[in-house]
């Protein structure tokens, strides 16, 4: 019985002893000690001992001390702790400045930084310095997961949970199709299942399944919850959130931060709606799982919920991967509208057009549906207001209203130059400035040319030379044919949101990649990708040792946060690799088809080969190679041969 407990420990989690890089499952015991230094040395305070640094934007800029000059072109990135120099073309991480600055490979300034900040690095490899990582606690949650299901359909331990999903109306196939479980009330059910072949208690802590008090005493995170899954858009299970079905609080309690869950990042239901929102190219958002999940029963496939936190900049992100639309589906109270104010603000400022449904009394979307159905839900969906008209009015209300001449010029200037630093006016192009300009103008009965200047104005007090900047536009490689181009797009892209990884992982083959640098940091996307799903700047860094490749992603991670529109930037790029694999299909076949070679011998395999090679030219010009067939095999081609 004991060597059948270790057999499935080890086959459940693998042989930690013998990861190597390859192992997808984990990161290496090396970068897990360069992210424990990383994390302790400040970027900004290392390059401030060097050269003079000041704000421009979010960035920081300053005289490169890599090279003579007179002008800044040296930036420094202080939230994901990366610099690019647009003069000399130096950038990179905390390591890589240190490699340059010292003249050393990178053991050394591992060691320089570390005995900086006080890291040991005697720590022996099988150490495990940073802990578990993120593909550890995805496995962890998903034996979790499976336990949970299986409680809430035993039919004794479960009866209570099934009994509140019945009572919110949650059909039979929402609960299989979103995973609903049970977390029962002792307190012990996990870790007595993990006792069979499971997660040790450790994993269980780490992946926040368990908790330790102050005493040391560890205690299950989840006791009498009916439990919902939070997966990421890669279908990963990275947390849970519970509802508590007794007496108690928080009625509604969500995991802890790990490695691998942060609710300002993540929305539930994601993973169910991402092909629908792209499908219409709009999300619902809601803001609780039973109002996520009675949308999709009722016929609204395109909803995700936040997690009890208001709307952030990532949320915004990730949904802008998938739609060009928002509808903010918020409660009518105070909290609500300030939630819903806050929301919108950071969806224009990602480029999303806004909606907003107002809810009346203290109904939310799941009473809705289940009331009244799902045709007076999509009419209220309908009757959404525009969110500049609603941010209008929250303008004018401070204004009091607005009706004097010189409140409504206070109100209209300040609305103007918010709605410009929401949109970054001076980003659009010619048409969409042109619509941006319409728009103000007939909500806010002004002139067009009016409208026109107050934009123009504040988009120029954000945009002097100095503020831009200088990687908008330029490229440091010549691209040797549209292939190459198209990839080092998308590496661009995938740099900066990881997250597309599954839309192009079809498509992208780093060795198309136009030189052995980007090669080599597209293999490293990949593998991340493949390994991690949505890794950080930081993990990508952290990979990395020469200083050429840090330079490169630098850049990279610069270009792809000027992109006005990643998504659409992706689906180009797609479309054109596409594009140029059928030509070469269409080449290959009538290579084949029209090669030398004894044609009695060859006469059925080039009868087939010549047809297909019709077909792709009938698909891609709208005729078929008549002359080629006709003087090949002497007959006239048939309609399936593309004639």
């Amino acid at each position: 019985m004991l060597w059948d407990g270790l057999f499935l420990s080890l086959l459940f989690f693998g042989n930690r002893l013998g990861r190597t890089a390859r192992d997808p499952g984990f990161l290496t015991d090396a970068n897990a000690i360069k992210e424990q230094v990383r994390a302790r040395v400040d970027l900004v305070d290392l390059i401030s001992q060097h050269t003079s640094l000041k704000r421009r934007g979010r960035n920081l800029v300053g005289l490169c001390p890599f090279h003579e000059e007179k002008t800044p072109s040296f930036s420094v990135d202080p939230d994901r702790q990366f610099f690019k120099c647009f003069g000399c073309g130096k950038g990179g991480d905390v390591f890589t400045f240190v490699q340059l600055r010292e003249s050393v490979d990178f053991r050394e300034a591992l060691r320089i930084l570390a005995d900086r900040v006080g890291v040991d690095l005697s720590v022996r490899r099988g150490g495990q310095p940073g802990g578990p990582s993120r593909a550890d606690i995805a496995k962890v949650n998903e034996w979790a997961f499976r336990q949970m299901r299986g409680w809430f359909h035993d039919e004794r331990i479960g009866s209570r949970a099934r009994d509140y999903a019945q009572t919110r109306s949650i059909s039979r196939e929402m609960v299989e199709q979103f995973g609903v479980g049970f977390a029962p009330a002792g307190g012990t059910a996990l870790r007595d299942a993990a006792r069979s072949g499971g997660p040790d208690e450790q994993l269980l802590i780490n992946a926040a399944l368990c908790k330790r008090d102050d005493r040391g005493r560890v205690y299950e995170t989840f006791r009498d919850r009916l439990m919902f899954p939070i997966r990421d858009p890669m279908k990963r299970c990275i947390g849970f959130g519970g509802r508590l079905l007794g007496d108690g609080h928080p009625k509604y309690l969500n995991s802890p931060e790990t490695a691998l869950f942060d609710k300002s990042r993540s929305l539930y239901g994601v993973d169910q709606a991402r092909d629908a929102m792209s499908a219409e190219r709009a999300a619902i958002i809601v803001e609780g799982y039973t109002d996520c999940i009675a949308a999709h029963q009722f016929g609204f496939p395109n909803t995700v919920a936040t997690l009890g936190t208001a709307a952030t900049d990532e949320h915004m992100k990730l949904l802008r991967r998938y739609c060009d639309t928002v509808l903010l589906v918020f409660d009518a109270d105070a909290a609500g509208q300030a939630a819903a104010d806050r929301a919108i603000g950071i969806a224009l400022r990602h480029d999303l057009a806004v909606k907003l449904v107002n809810l009346t009394g203290n109904q939310d979307p799941a009473d809705i549906l289940q009331d009244s159905g799902a045709e007076a839900f999509r009419k209220l969906l309908l009757s959404a207001s525009d969110a500049l008209v609603f941010k209008w009015h929250r303008t004018r209300e401070r204004f009091s209203g607005a009706s004097s001449a010189a409140d409504r010029r206070a109100a209209v200037e300040e609305f103007v130059s918010l709605v410009s630093g929401l949109v970054s006016f001076g980003a659009l192009d010619t048409i969409q400035q042109g619509v941006m300009v319409t728009q103000l103008s007939d909500l806010l009965s002004v002139p067009t040319g009016q409208v026109q200047q107050l934009l123009a104005r504040r988009s120029s007090k954000r945009n002097t030379p100095q503020d831009r900047d200088p990687s908008v536009g330029s490229t440091t490689r010549v691209m040797p044919d549209g292939e190459s181009s198209a990839m080092m797009t998308i590496l661009t892209v995938l740099v900066h949101e990881p997250g597309y990884y599954d839309r192009v992982s079809r498509l992208f083959e780093p060795t198309r990649l136009p030189d052995v640098v980007s090669i080599r940091v597209g293999e490293r996307v990949r593998r991340l990708a493949e390994t991690l799903g949505e890794f950080q700047l930081s993990e990508l860094l952290a990979d990395v040792e020469d200083p050429d490749e840090s330079a490169l992603i630098a850049e990279l991670a610069m270009r792809g946060e000027q992109m006005v529109d990643p998504s659409a930037t992706v689906d180009g790029a797609c479309t054109r690799l596409e594009q140029i694999r059928r030509e070469r299909e269409t080449s290959r076949l009538r290579s084949e088809a029209i090669g030398g070679s004894n044609m009695d011998d060859r006469a059925d395999g080039d009868a087939n080969k010549l047809a297909e090679y019709g077909r792709q030219l009938a698909n891609r010009r709208g005729f078929a190679g008549r002359r080629v067939i006709e003087d090949r095999f002497n007959r006239v081609p048939s309609q399936e041969d593309g004639g």
